[in-house]
């Protein structure tokens, strides 16, 4: 006659499974990222960036510009449209160029930046690991090989995001969506990637133009 098996002991057993498996597939979407990361050292493309409304739709303006990053920690934004705007990332400092008002705000980059694009992409991919949990996202277009999605939920309640989602097709970076504390969400659609050019190291630098004011935080 067979002993019947304590529901208590199923249901851990259960839970330890669950817990293992869910545990795995973290790990296996980490190390998916990270190996699609780790496909270039530099990248140029030109981006797109614009709200989502509650229907998914463009409630405002888009923002364009050009991105190039050098990784490790090196990172420009140069937004041409609507206004001249320029962000530059070098190691731990940061410069923020504004055309119209000639202001440069100078100042050090803090942990909670490690939540936005410029830290997330130019960081190495230890510092990514450390501070997101990642999972694979599924679905129609994630289920496609060549359709990758990424969700990236940080370990910290200090950052200023909930979650970042990165979207890669055919290994290259294609775009980013971000959640912030607030629940509003943004897109950023990039084109025209060019992956592994020579950058020179001088894009990462700014010498302000005469009559700027420049700011120290």
């Amino acid at each position: 006659m067979l002993k019947k098996t304590c529901p208590l002991i199923l249901s851990c057993f259960l839970f330890l499974a669950i817990t293992h498996a869910a545990t795995a597939a973290t790990q296996t979407a980490a190390t998916e990222l990270v190996q699609l990361l780790n496909n270039f050292h530099t990248i140029k493309a030109n981006f797109e960036q614009f709200l989502i409304g509650k229907n998914g739709n463009k409630p405002g303006a888009s923002t364009t510009g050009i991105m190039m990053i050098a990784r490790p920690g090196k990172f420009r934004w140069e937004t041409t449209q609507p206004n001249k705007q320029l962000v530059i990332l070098n190691k731990d400092r940061s410069i923020l160029y504004d055309a119209d008002l000639a202001q440069v705000i100078k100042r050090k980059i803090s942990s909670r930046a490690a939540g936005n694009p410029a830290m997330l992409l130019s960081n190495t991919t230890t510092s990514l690991l450390q501070s997101f949990t990642i999972v694979k996202l599924r679905g129609t277009n994630a289920d496609n090989k060549n359709n990758l999605w990424f969700q990236l939920t940080p370990n910290s309640q200090t950052h200023s995001c909930q979650w970042i989602k990165i979207n890669f097709v055919n290994k290259e970076l294609a775009a980013m969506v971000i959640a912030d504390n607030l629940g509003q969400q943004s897109r950023i659609n990039f084109k025209n990637v060019v992956l592994n050019s020579n950058i020179s190291p001088a894009v990462f630098a700014f010498v302000p133009p005469p009559n700027t004011e420049i700011f120290n935080e």
